[in-house]
């Protein structure tokens, strides 16, 4: 077992620890804080969305993810909107890279002969990415979900969670549309059920706790991650995803 697997196992399981091992600390946030962002993007997105009935609710970041020693993120921040009606929740964030760590990791893959990955990875995380994503809570408890942060569709979710990724740039309408089609035929499934409304702040933080305990409790299940996700994050190398997996699986096991 090389020395970089073994640290890509500890990275793996930091991360799902940090990510899904308690319940998020959201802070409430002023945009003007985050001038090194897009903010006009930021409005852009209210603007469109109160044009279609949606009401502002709140900015937050998450305190967990900006503190993270090994983040490669620069600090972000969630605008959420919700829709007239209150069954839909709009929210908005983007993923800038820390440059500083970035170039450290780079000139670290490359000093380790990762000559073709580690560029690839720098490029790829470059880029500033918009994600959109709409949320709704079912009175039996599942979840409709559709975002376009696609990378996260890499890790499962538990059934309750009906989730639907698109590529990073796919169109907010595209995404609420999608949401929206998918909300009705549900309901058309089973007339019984309705969407929790949501009409204050308070309302969404409760409704995101429940959604996260739901992923909290799956990754739980799994083990924290699964050898089919691992083969997802390395595409056309299922060799390393393996073995990685017995790594994490073996120091999982040296820490119990």
């Amino acid at each position: 077992m090389s020395d970089s697997n073994q640290q890509a196992a500890q990275r793996i399981i930091a991360s799902m620890r940090r990510s899904y091992g308690s319940e998020f600390t959201y802070l409430e946030v002023k945009e003007g804080d985050f001038t090194h962002l897009d903010l006009r993007a930021y409005r852009d997105f209210q603007i469109r969305h109160e044009a279609q009935g949606f009401r502002h609710l709140r900015d937050v970041e998450i305190a967990e993810l900006t503190a993270s020693p090994t983040t490669l993120l620069a600090r972000t921040f969630i605008r959420s909107m919700v829709s007239a009606d209150g069954g839909i929740v709009a929210d908005y964030y983007q993923v800038k890279p820390r440059m500083a760590r970035l170039m450290r990791l780079l000139l670290r893959g490359l000093g380790n002969g990762r000559w073709l990955d580690s560029p690839k990875f720098f490029l790829r995380t470059l880029k500033t990415k918009h994600c959109t994503g709409y949320e709704s809570e079912l009175s039996n408890g599942d979840f409709i979900t559709t975002s376009n942060a696609e990378s996260a569709g890499k890790l499962s979710l538990p059934p309750s969670i009906d989730s639907e990724f698109h590529p990073y740039g796919t169109l907010p309408a595209v995404l609420a549309s999608r949401q929206l089609q998918r909300l009705k035929a549900r309901l058309a499934a089973a007339p019984d059920l309705h969407p929790c409304p949501v009409r204050t702040a308070e309302d969404l933080m409760q409704m995101q706790r429940r959604l996260k305990q739901q992923k909290n409790a799956y990754r739980a299940a799994v083990n924290w991650v699964t050898q089919a996700e691992l083969e997802k994050m390395s595409p056309g190398n299922p060799q390393l995803a393996a073995v990685i997996y017995e790594e994490v699986r073996r120091q999982l096991r040296a820490g119990d």
